[in-house]
């Protein structure tokens, strides 16, 4: 159980300062005026605040490296996710 807690502790962490940094950026380049934009920042939202949750009851054994793997992925994705919908976006 005291496992379980430090591991949502930890994504909870890494993917809550991940999620801040894409929402400071989100912001600063003016995607927050982009009404296609929306969409995705609302899935991308919800699925950083509900993956530790997840990520933490799968990091048990043999899939605590893939666990890693996809919490590091996550918050990699959500820190470029703003710079690259404004380039698309014409930004």
């Amino acid at each position: 159980m005291i496992g379980f807690i430090i591991r949502l502790v930890g994504y909870g962490l890494l993917l809550g300062v991940a999620s801040r940094i894409a929402q400071t950026a989100w912001t600063n380049l003016g995607i927050d005026g982009i009404d296609a934009a929306q969409p995705l920042h609302a899935l991308g939202v919800t699925l950083l605040a509900v993956a530790p949750a997840v990520l933490a009851l799968l990091g048990i054994g043999v899939l605590r490296g893939v666990s890693i793997f996809v919490a590091f992925f996550l918050a990699g994705a959500a820190i470029t996710a703003p710079f690259v919908i404004a380039r698309v976006a014409g930004g």
